[in-house]
């Protein structure tokens, strides 16, 4: 945990999740200067790739982890042990590196046993990353549909088991900001070992609520938001970028360690690259 209870992590997956989009590909040399823009304007956490996904997403990863001395370098795997060596593998050569590691929590109406190999599942494939990594970050997919008690007691046991990081993604798009507001401070009243990780939220932007959500967050004691620039991601995309940091500059209470004076030439180039944005959004 950081000492400094005010400062906000900015976790960008414009690479990663922003590939998602329809239409969206980067090759490595469009990769690596968005990189190194991120890197400059003081991105903490750069999410390039799936690397047990592709070859191409290995590569990128694998590469940018050579050049990027600053931010720390991060990448998706699901809990299959194979994703998860592979993605180990890809950020080895990184100064700062992230294993970042989802499972799915929404099992409404499975048996008891169901719930305890999820759990089990959660506790391996967390133990596994940090055997490669000191730096785990855990999404609990599709929080906000699954069972409460179950979601508890799965962040519970991914704490429990390393990780520092854990993300509350609003994987759908479709929370409101006041039902994810109660479903964050249910998870800080409610998991005994939450003040042992940083709270993270990942939130799509289907209802329009992504900038929304991740700032309303903020009250409820998350302290790590991911975005994209341009506001790229899956279907509707992600909380972009530049709207969000600039939303916690004017909070005022906050310490977020982003160059404003970078976000447009971040915006333009993307713009330029994939056609979405104006370059000043």
């Amino acid at each position: 945990m950081s000492t400094n209870n005010n400062k906000i992590i900015i976790f960008d997956t414009t690479m990663r999740d922003g590939e998602l989009t329809p239409g969206v590909k980067m090759n490595l040399q469009q990769k690596t200067t968005i990189s190194q823009l991120l890197e400059e304007m003081g991105v903490d956490i750069i999410e390039v790739g799936y690397p047990g996904s592709s070859q191409k997403d290995f590569d990128e990863v694998f590469n940018i982890s050579k050049i990027i001395k600053k931010s720390t370098i991060c990448g998706l795997a699901s809990s299959n042990p194979n994703e998860i060596m592979t993605l180990a593998e890809a950020i080895k050569p990184a100064i700062r590196g992230r294993i970042h590691t989802y499972t799915p929590v929404n099992i409404k109406n499975q048996s008891q046993l169901s719930k305890e190999e999820v759990l089990a599942t959660i506790k391996e494939s967390i133990s596994l990353a940090r055997n490669y990594c000191d730096d785990v970050e855990w999404s609990a997919f599709d929080a906000p549909r699954s069972e409460p008690d179950f979601l508890c007691k799965s962040i519970e046991t991914a704490i429990k088991s390393g990780a520092n990081t854990i993300s509350i993604p609003d994987s759908l798009g479709l929370a409101s900001p006041e039902d994810f507001s109660q479903l964050l401070q249910m998870i800080f009243n409610r998991v005994p070992n939450i003040d042992q990780a940083v709270v993270s939220v990942h939130c799509h932007d289907d209802l329009g609520m992504a900038v929304d959500n991740s700032l309303i967050a903020l009250s409820c004691g998350v302290r790590q938001i991911e975005c994209a620039i341009n506001g790229l991601g899956a279907r509707k995309g992600n909380a972009d970028f530049s709207k969000v940091v600039i939303e916690v500059f004017k909070q005022g209470n906050y310490q977020i360690d982003i160059d404003t004076s970078l976000i447009s030439k971040a915006a333009e180039f993307i713009f330029k690259i994939t056609g979405i944005g104006r370059g000043n959004s």
